[in-house]
């Protein structure tokens, strides 16, 4: 009695797919093995005999192999959609099987459409079958729907924050099986959806005091609980102290990633933390080139700025502003960095195809510790007087007077010229009263003639002084007293 080939597949396919999933690599010769994978579950699809767990498992292969097949994941995709329509669709199933779309979608492993039905359409209709049955969600399967969002960054659909405001009712009230990946997840799903639960964060909070929980977070975990706090400024300065300590115990493992990730989180939260930018400062400083007795730690230690992209140099740039580290040396190495950034798409410096307000925040970052380097400042002068006027915003413009006059930056004619143009009288309309006031304390101390602004600061506050009365006499910045420096024994206690 022979059985039916169809069958036999479907019998063998768990033990494949397992056998599959545990080889994260393919030599030459069993590289077959995934379009093999792949046929014998079209082909249970085909015949309608595909089980939930064994789409699950054709999913989580490829996700875990990174193996892009438009043909098989698209069949996936269609016969996932099918079974929810369908009602077969198992927790598991669901949970697994979106996670696994979801990884492969940040890995741009995943075709642009399936077959019968688009991806919005399966993401919506698998949260709609989701909220409806919560209750047969384990916590596990939970955090994997949170992370298919938070990997899909799905913001403002009506579905899917539904979803996750009944995934946090679910999960505040069992609070006790969190584990520290958990509390990862959720809090940066959260925060990555934009979809705003005080009981979730309170359940986070009362989680992460206990110390077996903190102390078993990785660094991943603590920079995704971070940033989801800082997202919604979380105002348990006590939880984020004990936070702090987490990310000076993991800072000597930390690369320019996940550094500039937590420390602009801890800043964008308002948390004082002088004894990790302390240390932070000091681990930058040893990779200042030049430094022969640091040769060894540059290579050894995971933190080097040579590799980092602009948007973490802007990032941690900012955070030691917000912090008010007055380093020069990590200054001058944080602007090197900058002009020796390149673009991770185009063999070109990072600084050439930056827009400009984000040419304007690293000015914005420099000034904000009265420190301006003449080449990076020079590097993106040059570059704004390449760009287009009409590019450059008047809130722009503002913002890149107000820095200078920090830094009481002398500005070139042409570069005057260039920012006049952006503060013409109908575009000073936009302006509110705060940036009205930053622009004229920056026109006197620059020394810019602006009639327009004067009329209007006047018309609005008739008893601001005038530009023309204080335009001889600009202000100065003033000095800071010289403090002694601290001994050995006083720098340890204070460390």
């Amino acid at each position: 009695m022979t059985s039916c080939p169809t069958k036999l597949h479907c019998f063998l396919l768990p033990r494949v797919l397992r056998r599959a999933i545990t080889r994260t690599r393919f030599s030459g010769k069993t590289a077959a093995h995934r379009y093999n994978v792949g046929d014998m579950a079209v082909a249970a699809a085909e015949n309608n005999m595909l089980e939930p767990g064994n789409l699950a498992l054709v999913l989580q292969s490829h996700a875990i192999l990174a193996f892009r097949n438009d043909r098989v994941v698209g069949r996936m995709e269609s016969e996932l959609f099918e079974m929810l329509r369908q009602s077969k669709a198992t927790a598991a199933c669901l949970a697994t099987s979106l996670l696994s779309l979801s990884q492969l979608f940040s890995a741009s492993a995943l075709p642009d459409r399936s077959e019968r039905c688009e991806r919005s359409e399966l993401i919506d209709g698998g949260a709609r079958v989701a909220l409806e049955h919560l209750s047969f969600f384990t916590v596990a399967q939970l955090c994997n729907l949170l992370q298919a969002m938070a990997n899909f960054r799905i913001r403002g659909d009506r579905q899917v924050s539904a979803l996750l405001l009944g995934i946090s009712n679910s999960l505040a009230r069992q609070t006790s099986e969190l584990s520290s990946k958990d509390c990862g997840t959720i809090a940066k799903t959260f925060a990555v959806c934009r979809v705003h639960d005080e009981r979730i964060l309170t359940a986070l909070a009362s989680r992460l005091r206990e110390k077996d929980v903190r102390t078993l977070l990785t660094a991943e975990e603590l920079s995704s609980v971070l940033y989801g706090f800082a997202k919604f400024t979380s105002q348990d300065i006590a939880l984020l102290d004990l936070l702090s300590i987490e990310v000076r115990r993991h800072l000597h493992a930390l690369d320019a990633t996940l550094m500039s990730s937590m420390l602009a989180s801890l800043a964008k939260a308002g948390v004082s933390c002088p004894v990790l930018t302390g240390r932070a400062t000091q681990i930058l400083r040893r990779t200042l080139p030049g430094n022969e007795s640091a040769v060894s730690h540059r290579v050894s230690h995971p933190c080097n700025l040579q590799l980092a992209t602009f948007s973490e140099l802007s990032a941690l740039t900012m955070a030691f502003a917000k912090f008010q580290v007055r380093d020069s040396r990590l200054h001058e190495r944080l602007a090197q960095a900058f002009l020796e950034c390149n673009d991770s798409i185009q063999p070109i410096k990072a600084l050439e195809v930056q827009s400009c307000p984000e040419l304007i925040n690293v000015v914005h970052a420099f000034a904000k510790v009265h420190i301006a380097p003449v080449k990076l400042f020079g590097a993106v002068m040059g570059l704004l007087l390449s760009r287009p006027p009409e590019e450059l915003s008047t809130r722009d413009a503002v913002k890149f007077l107000h820095a200078l006059a920090k830094v009481e930056y002398t500005i070139l004619p042409q570069m005057k010229g260039h920012i006049l143009a952006a503060l013409s009288p109908h575009r000073l309309n936009e302006l509110g009263v705060f940036e009205l006031l930053k622009l004229a304390v920056a026109a006197r101390k620059l020394g810019l003639d602006l009639p327009q602004l004067e009329a209007q600061v006047g018309a609005i506050l008739p008893n601001e002084p005038s530009l023309q009365s204080q335009s001889g006499n600009p202000q100065r910045r003033p000095v800071s007293k010289r403090r002694r420096r601290k001994s050995a024994r006083k720098q340890k206690w204070s460390w």
